[in-house]
């Protein structure tokens, strides 16, 4: 907000609306105590409220809308949406705009897939969401997945995990070999995405130890998907809808971070095989190793990054069902032409109306007329060609008698 200031003009301060959204961290605080949550909202607002700023209020979003808004953000910033200014622009009613990229979000708390299904089937409708962008209709899927951050997973796994160990020492194949660290049992029960799986325990403290292990780390982390249960065509996991996919994927937020750290999003490692292969030959590094190779990364995130890279992958193709053929659809994105990749500005514009819901352009025309024109084009350049060749083709006399 300081930086705010000095990069706005003063002038401008008052005009200039400041939104805040809070995403699923905050839908866990809500699950645990509604009251904390909006203790929360409240001091924040408080204290934005304090700056100059038309401070427009804050809430907490929905995951459906955390996925639309990330959806809407890469669309927007690859140019999707805009109408190309052609002689195609007055054809009938058709769009001539490119197919829309899907989105894929990862944060510490949720994960979101949103894209806009082939013949897509209403089974589940609140999973549905309508959009009219640019004289453009939308039909979109979108599910927010609480509890499947890649932080919140991980804690669900070792609370998973813990479940068979008599000692409290846990031989963690999602560690690298030789990293240990001690865990407070009550810590991993707080949030409420673990609470599946609480328990009274013979010991207070959890010792973790790294084995570096990638195949049995995928295993431990698929033990997280439910797919026994499908009251749909077809599912992802824990019996959500998930319509086959369709397109171009743009992978963002955590995905991006935790592939860009592994040296994973070049177009040149865009095979799933050559990127297990990869993640397998990390995790099996021993700990001292990356953390020399790594010194400038803080422990708690360097430590995790093994886990973090199975469980993307993980996710990608036994929960969100991407195949060897649909791999090469996944585009990891930092930024877009100079922004974030993320849902944060696909919020601000909705709330400020930015994109508008008809395309800004003269009307089209309807398409008899349109076909009308056309042939009656032809007909008048046809018949400039046989003028013109009657008269190159004049005898001389002719010109002669003209003069």
């Amino acid at each position: 907000m300081e930086r705010s200031k000095k990069v706005i003009p003063s002038s401008q301060h008052q005009e200039t609306p400041v939104y805040l959204g809070a995403t699923a961290g905050m839908r866990l605080l809500r699950m645990e105590s509604e009251q904390s949550a909006e203790r929360v909202l409240d001091a924040v607002s408080r204290s934005l409220s304090n700056y100059p700023f038309d401070f427009q209020g804050a809430r907490i979003i929905t995951g459906q809308e955390e996925g639309a808004y990330g959806w809407i953000t890469i669309n927007y910033l690859l140019g999707k949406f805009t109408q190309t200014f052609s002689w195609l622009s007055f054809v009938s009613h058709d769009n001539y705009g490119d197919e829309t990229y899907g989105a894929l979000d990862l944060g510490g708390a949720s994960t979101q897939i949103t894209f806009v299904p082939l013949n897509y089937s209403m089974e589940s409708p609140e999973n549905s969401l309508q959009f009219r962008l640019y004289g453009k209709d939308y039909l979109v899927y979108t599910h927010s997945f609480l509890c499947y951050g890649k932080d919140q997973a991980l804690w669900q796994k070792l609370a998973k995990d813990i479940q068979v160990s008599s000692n409290g020492i846990l031989r963690d194949p999602c560690f690298h070999p030789g990293y240990e660290k001690v865990v407070n049992v009550s810590e991993l029960y707080k949030t409420p995405c673990t609470k599946r799986f609480e328990k009274t325990l013979p010991f207070d403290k959890l010792q973790i130890q790294g084995t570096g292990d990638y195949q049995k780390c995928k295993e431990s982390i698929l033990d997280l998907f439910n797919t026994s249960y499908c009251p749909y065509s077809q599912c992802a996991f824990n019996g959500i809808f998930l319509p086959p996919l369709q397109g171009s994927f743009g992978a963002f937020s955590a995905f991006y971070f935790v592939m860009d750290f592994l040296n994973l999003t070049s177009e040149k490692v865009s095979s799933q095989e050559k990127m297990t292969e990869i993640m397998a030959n990390f995790c099996s590094r021993p700990w001292e190793e990356i953390r020399t190779s790594f010194a400038e990364v803080k422990e708690k995130y360097l430590s995790e990054y093994c886990f973090s890279g199975v469980y993307i992958l993980s996710l990608l193709l036994q929960g969100y069902h991407f195949s060897n053929d649909s791999w090469e659809q996944i585009h990891f994105m930092g930024k877009i032409q100079g922004s974030n990749a993320g849902w944060t500005l696909g919020y601000m514009l909705n709330l400020t109306n930015m994109i508008p819901a008809e395309q800004p352009s003269s009307a089209r025309l309807p398409h008899s007329i349109y076909i009308f024109l056309m042939v009656l084009f032809s007909l008048i350049l046809v018949a400039v060609i046989i003028t013109g060749l009657f008269i190159c083709n004049k005898p001389s006399y002719f010109w002669k008698e003209m003069v």
